[in-house]
């Protein structure tokens, strides 16, 4: 196919004219939050729609500003390919009459697919015989079938407000002002929003006012970048990084990454041109994050830094025009900066005079969550349980934790995060500078200013073992407050914020390697509240707890790249849980696999990994025979085998490899080293085939038959140590 944007020539037979079409929406200014997504939409769109019509096309580019959304199709055919329908039409039994004539039913269907009476055949079906055509539909030209594509593409954008502003009940983002679309030169009549598609674009609102003719759609960026318009978001961000890191650079620094402050610039602007300003270096005594959240919440400014990563008193602005008047917008800008940095400075002035520990008892005055009782409460519940979890995960860190739970909640009276709603955001983070200028140990101030982390998936991880216990007790507390208070997430909805919470927890536990019981820490994280209520439904609280957790422990797993039946077979598990130090003879309890998150994504890793052994395949169908057996088991099998019941060679053999893996992996299931037991495991394979080879399990005589039953039992419960294979999907078993 021709390049995009030319012509092929058009006096050579059979060759297809690529084209290039361009459908821009002109809107009032729309949030910069809602035009990346948009985007995405129009060319999912786009390319499912252009599929659907037919129409071949080398590629598909989006644009966007805060007033146009817009979409280029490069190399599109000038018409669709035909296509062959088969149609089925009435039963043969009502197509022709007794006389051989065709019924009205037959001429109908005919008439209706335009197709002759003699091109009807009659097709055998699963209902009978119908009579069926083969209807040819030609190809439309483009410029057809296009307009209405379009038109569809446009109203079926969402976002996530919209609003009215014509007679009818159509709804967008902002008012639609113009829309624009082309077939290279040709106007496509495309309607939409009580507007008619032209050819008529706009220039920059305030620098090029007036209308823009697009000549040709592939002109389109260029035409407009003469109307001081830079459409593309590509060309635009880089623009702007060229721009903001030249004037870092000429004031002896670096702007501070953030790659999301780029992007919400990008996406606010049509001609971007980046200034510098500066405020008063007594600002700097603030704490950083002060500085950096009030010149980044509101005033989109990039904060600036030297060499060694202290801030300088500089910030750096994307304004959305030229440099006409640049003075002006600098002095307004550092004006509105200055009164930001004056509210800052007082609430962190005013904080400073009231430690942390003066705090505390105020957090009785400060409902947690409704029902729940209150903040002060909360914070006994969380030096509590994050005891608990110091005894499990880090005994050297309790002290610390103990106490950095006492406190935590605190900065939440604050004046920087009570009354400056823009620093919110830093809650946790202002704790943490509070209790370090009132003299709380470094460990203490660092837990406080980490137990809000991680806020999301892309967030840093507490990094001090104080601060991951109190961010780990934070966040059970919370899910078990909410199940507790019956604020159970349901669907999409999630208002309390409990899964980003349980999502928190296992984020931690995964990617620091650390090994929890999720069972026990849900216990004892509710054992507050039931003690406090005898009257809640407890069993059942646990149990969609425990359903909770699983669901979470899977997503979690998933989202690492591991398929659906290896995280089933991991959670399915009746694993061994070993307390304290996994490499003691400490006795284990047998719980579900999803209990402890790190193991199991281990275990599932490990599955996954052996999967291309051959012996894999055909031990997971044995394990799938095993296991259905035992499920259609009727009569009470033994608690122990009777080993001189093995009459048969192919029994004693299998025992004997059972008591081998037994004796390789009993070491290897508390050091938790998966990779080792599974091939231990796997080993087995041929005296299990043996085994179903030689005898028959339910054997006439019941105490040989409850015998080979307890056989399997032990060989079915040393694999379910870790796997339960009987979740596994192979291709093997399919042809069983």
């Amino acid at each position: 196919m021709p390049a995009p944007g030319h012509r092929a020539d058009p006096g050579r037979e059979g060759t297809p004219v690529s084209r290039t079409l361009l459908f821009e929406i002109g809107v009032e200014e729309l949030p910069s939050s809602y035009i990346p997504p948009a985007l995405e939409q129009l060319e999912r769109g786009a390319r499912a729609g252009l599929g659907d019509l037919r129409l071949a096309f080398e590629r598909i580019e989006t644009a966007g500003t805060p007033r146009r959304l817009a979409l280029l199709v490069h190399g599109l055919v000038e018409r669709q390919t035909d296509h062959d329908e088969e149609a089925m039409g009435p039963a043969v039994r009502a197509a022709w009459d007794a006389e051989g004539k065709p019924t009205k039913a037959l001429l109908g269907f005919c008439q209706g697919k335009g197709a002759d009476l003699a091109s009807v055949r009659k097709v055998a079906t699963p209902k009978g015989e119908y009579v069926a055509v083969t209807v040819h539909h030609a190809g439309k030209p483009a410029a057809e079938v296009l307009p209405a594509l379009l038109a569809s593409l446009a109203t079926g954008l969402s976002f996530p407000k919209t609003m009215r502003w014509l007679a009818d009940d159509t709804r967008f983002a902002r008012p639609v002002r113009w829309l624009t679309a082309l077939l290279d030169q040709q106007v496509l009549p495309v309607r939409a929003f009580g507007l008619e598609a032209g050819r008529e674009s706009r220039g920059h609102r305030f620098l090029v006012p007036g209308g823009v003719m697009i000549q040709t759609a592939q002109y389109y960026l260029g035409t407009l970048r003469g109307a001081l318009v830079s459409v593309s978001p590509r060309t635009r961000c880089e623009t702007i990084l060229t721009q903001i890191e030249t004037l870092a650079t000429e004031r002896g620094g670096r702007v501070v990454p953030d790659e999301e402050l780029v992007e919400i610039n990008n996406f606010m602007v049509e001609w971007p041109t980046a200034f510098a300003g500066h405020f008063d270096p007594q600002y700097l005594d603030l704490p950083r994050e002060v500085i950096v959240t009030a010149l980044r919440e509101h005033q989109r400014f990039f904060a600036v830094e030297d060499a060694r990563g202290h801030l300088l008193p500089a910030f750096i602005a994307v304004r959305n025009g030229d440099a006409r008047g640049i003075a002006n917008v600098v002095k307004g800008n550092q004006d509105v900066l200055i009164a930001r940095l004056e509210d800052a400075k007082f609430y962190w002035e005013t904080d400073l005079k009231h430690p942390p520990a003066d705090r505390v008892e105020q957090l009785a005055g400060v409902v947690w969550m409704e029902g729940l009782g209150s903040l002060r409460e909360k914070a006994g519940r969380l030096s509590a349980l994050a005891a608990w979890l110091a005894q499990r995960l880090a005994p050297g860190a309790a002290a610390a934790a103990e106490r950095a739970a006492l406190l935590c909640k605190t900065d939440l009276l604050s004046e920087m995060i009570g009354s400056g709603k823009e620093y919110a955001s830093l809650e946790g983070v202002m704790g943490g500078h509070y209790a370090r200028r009132a003299g709380e140990p470094e460990a203490v101030a660092a837990a406080i200013a980490e137990h809000y982390r991680p806020r999301g998936p892309s967030d840093a991880l507490p990094e001090t073992d104080a601060g991951v216990l109190l961010a780990l007790a934070d966040k059970l507390d919370h899910v078990a407050g909410a199940f507790v208070a019956g604020k159970v997430p349901s669907g999409s909805e999630d208002p309390y914020g409990v899964r980003r919470a349980g999502n928190g927890v296992l984020r931690i536990l995964l990617e620091q390697e650390r090994h929890l019981d999720l069972r026990d820490a849900t216990m004892e994280a509710t054992r507050p509240f039931f003690a406090a209520d005898p009257e809640l439904k407890q069993a059942e609280i646990v149990k969609q707890l425990g359903e909770f957790w699983r669901g979470r422990v899977e997503a979690a797993l998933e989202d690492r790249g591991l398929r659906y039946d290896e995280c089933e077979a991991a959670l399915e598990a009746r694993i061994a849980v070993f307390h304290g130090d996994p490499t003691s003879t400490a006795v284990a309890t047998r719980r579900p696999g999803w209990v402890a998150p790190h193991d199991a994504l281990r275990r599932a890793q490990v599955l996954s990994g052996f999967r291309t052994d051959a012996r894999f395949e055909p031990l997971v169908i044995l394990f799938k025979r095993v296991a259905n057996i035992l499920a259609k088991a009727t009569e009470t099998i033994p608690p122990a085998l009777d080993r001189a019941r093995l009459a048969e060679k192919v029994e004693r053999e299998l025992a004997a490899a059972l008591d081998q893996a037994r004796q390789r992996t009993g070491p290897l299931w508390q050091k938790r080293a998966y990779d080792e037991i599974l091939p231990a495991l796997l080993s087995m394979e041929e005296a299990i085939h043996a085994f179903f080879d030689g005898v028959m399990v339910n054997a006439e005589d019941m105490p040989t038959r409850l015998n080979r039953l307890r056989l399997l039992t032990e060989v079915r419960e040393l694999f379910v140590r870790g796997w339960d294979l009987s979740k596994v999907v192979v291709e093997g078993e399919r042809g069983q």
